[in-house]
């Protein structure tokens, strides 16, 4: 595989360079600092999901492996590659199988909680139980609001014959999940109080648009951005959006390889868009 060239397009409001580790760019006199991730990384991946999600496992893996090969600190991609793994071998086989992998997306960011879902669903799948409890409740402590984890957590406890003890964190996570209205007009309050500070940062008018529902505009504005600053990932995000919504198959595939070296790891917003985009191609709930 080619490998990123490091390349940075003088253009008159826009500049950029790159450490071994991250990016700095400017634009507009803005700096934008993140991880370096590959267009290749983003494209092997979105290839990987939609792979998996119709059982080629061998596939998908290739694509994850290649996705590593452009972004081996993922610990997203690690997730991925162990669940691959896990799946498409014996359940008894599935959890030294994907071992390794799971083992090293938790070192590149122990913090993560796919790879520890990922690896309590292999543990389910081999009847492994207290290591699927262990690796569920470690899941839930990290994103306490994902219902596969805790479902997961109620699934083990079952398992092990502590049913009372799943139906009281089944009871615990369905009051989690439904504030009272006192709680609910107090974080409105809030949310409104510092909406200003807390507008996440975006890099494409594009979003707008699409938000707006106005899809041709959404997909030529993000075609422009690119053009401009073919490193926008997300722009390549919003245009694969536009592309999709429009169900226009050549515009999602032109776009697909559209992005350019070095790009930035993608806003919280756009990693919204992203996350949808994969559930709606391929029915599987995208978890990065």
């Amino acid at each position: 595989m080619i490998r990123p060239l490091l390349v940075c397009v003088g253009l008159a409001s826009f500049g950029c360079a790159q450490s071994e580790t991250g990016v700095t760019r400017m634009a507009d006199g803005v700096r934008y600092e993140g991880r370096f991730i590959s267009p290749e990384a983003y494209a092997a991946y979105l290839a990987g999901v939609e792979h998996e999600a119709h059982a080629d496992y061998s596939a998908a893996l290739a694509s994850y492996l290649q996705a590593r090969a452009e972004d081996p600190q993922s610990p997203e991609l690690w997730a991925r590659i162990g669940a691959v793994q896990c799946v498409s071998t014996g359940p008894e086989r599935g959890l030294k199988a994907a071992q390794s992998a799971f083992a090293r997306g938790l070192q590149s960011d122990p913090g993560y909680f796919g790879n520890y879902l990922e690896r309590a669903r292999c543990a389910e799948r081999a009847g492994s139980y207290p290591r699927a409890l262990a690796d569920a409740s470690a899941a839930v402590a990290r994103r306490p609001d994902d219902e596969s984890a805790n479902l997961l957590v109620v699934r083990s406890l079952q398992a092990l014959g502590r049913p009372a003890e799943a139906r009281a964190w089944l009871e615990g996570f369905e009051s989690y999940r439904a504030p009272s209205a006192a709680t609910r007009a107090l974080g409105s309050s809030r949310r409104g109080a510092s909406a200003a500070a807390s507008v996440p940062r975006v890099h494409s008018a594009a979003f707008a648009d699409l938000q707006s529902g106005r899809l041709e505009h959404a997909q030529k504005q993000a075609a422009l951005e690119l053009a401009a600053d073919p490193s926008n990932s997300d722009a390549w995000i919003a245009q694969l959006v536009a592309c999709d919504a429009l169900r226009d198959a050549q515009c999602f595939e032109a776009a697909l390889t559209g992005l350019r070296s070095p790009s930035l790891a993608p806003s919280t917003v756009a990693l919204g868009y992203l996350r949808d985009l994969l559930g709606r191609r391929t029915g599987v709930n995208v978890s990065f």
